[in-house]
């Protein structure tokens, strides 16, 4: 990223343009990073934990397959897909079962369905609870940091 370039910026104004012009939205979130859009693939991913650092990702594509992972200094601890949770793996799959107390992922034809909306909801609530900040439309309306990056 090319921190001079740093201005700021509402998501919308990244989202609108669809980062064409290879802009990033850089946020504060607790004591994590936050960057939108992002890639999701495991090879960066994985890069990003090197040296006992810790990474969420939760990506949806045009199609709907959602993925949200937890990676930490280069390990996979949990996978899932938000719109069907009992998917979950990794090394330790179970690692963030008590916050998610509450939430509701499945998306299913029974008696209780969920949304895929609130799938959405569900995983965002979780992020927050992971990074001790509140991921409402606040967080994700306020103003924050339009970063461009650097072409190599």
């Amino acid at each position: 990223m090319d921190l001079s370039t740093r201005t700021p910026s509402h998501l919308s104004e990244i989202l609108d343009h669809n980062g064409d012009d290879g802009s990033l939205w850089v946020a504060e979130a607790g004591g994590w990073t936050g960057i939108l859009p992002a890639r999701s693939d495991d090879a960066f991913l994985l890069s990003l934990t090197e040296g006992g650092r810790h990474t969420l990702s939760f990506s949806m594509d045009i199609n709907g397959h959602d993925s949200f992972k937890y990676i930490r200094d280069g390990d996979t601890i949990v996978s899932f897909r938000p719109t069907w949770p009992g998917s979950k793996h990794g090394s330790d799959p179970h690692a963030l079962d008590h916050l998610m107390d509450g939430l509701r992922f499945h998306v299913s034809g029974d008696d209780n369905p969920v949304e895929e909306d609130e799938s959405i909801s569900s995983t965002l609530a979780l992020i927050g609870r992971i990074t001790e900040t509140d991921m409402a439309a606040d967080w994700l309306e306020a103003v924050h940091s339009r970063i461009g990056l650097t072409r190599r």
